[in-house]
């Protein structure tokens, strides 16, 4: 059980980030129980180095997951995952990730796609690319493929270092760059 509830964390940011705890659903007063947890914050990220033409992105989500029906072929399980926090170029931003996450072998089966959206509406979004596991919980790496509004043609990479308490609410940092 640990194992899905781990997998569950790591792919449904789009990640998934979720961990499955039957005792009682997630609340959104729960969201804020992890602030004074998180050792780790997105401490931004440097103009060195960046892409030609690149932002640094950096911010702070927190947020919990909604497990739903069985999906690829009934091996896995769609777990979606909403997120409020601060990410600069954004300001106040709502995160919102699904995934399938294979209970065989925690892979996420197809795509694993999430949206960011700034305060304004403007929109960006892509696909979880990769997970590694960390000392404080995991980082899910991100592509950004696509945006709407001043993000229109959108490229760039994001970091999600993600901690989870394992009830399905979790914080993460956003660290990375951006192209628009």
């Amino acid at each position: 059980m640990k194992k899905i509830m781990t997998l569950g964390t790591i792919l449904s940011l789009a990640v998934g980030l979720a961990a499955c705890d039957g005792a009682r659903p997630v609340e959104p007063s729960d969201i804020g129980l992890l602030a004074p947890m998180m050792d780790v914050q997105a401490a931004g990220v440097s103009q060195a180095g960046l892409p030609a033409g690149a932002r640094a992105v950096s911010g702070f989500i927190e947020g919990s997951d909604v497990y739903g029906t069985a999906c690829g072929g009934g091996q896995g399980l769609l777990i979606t995952s909403t997120g409020i926090g601060t990410v600069t170029h954004f300001g106040k931003a709502v995160m919102v990730s699904t995934t399938c996450v294979n209970m065989t072998d925690y892979s996420a089966i197809g795509d694993a796609p999430y949206t960011l959206t700034a305060a304004n509406g403007d929109q960006v979004g892509g696909l979880l690319t990769n997970v590694v596991y960390t000392a404080y919980g995991f980082d899910m790496y991100t592509s950004i493929t696509w945006g709407t509004g001043r993000f229109e043609g959108a490229t760039g990479e994001l970091v999600w270092p993600t901690y989870s308490t394992g009830t399905g609410v979790w914080t993460s940092g956003v660290e990375g760059w951006i192209i628009y």
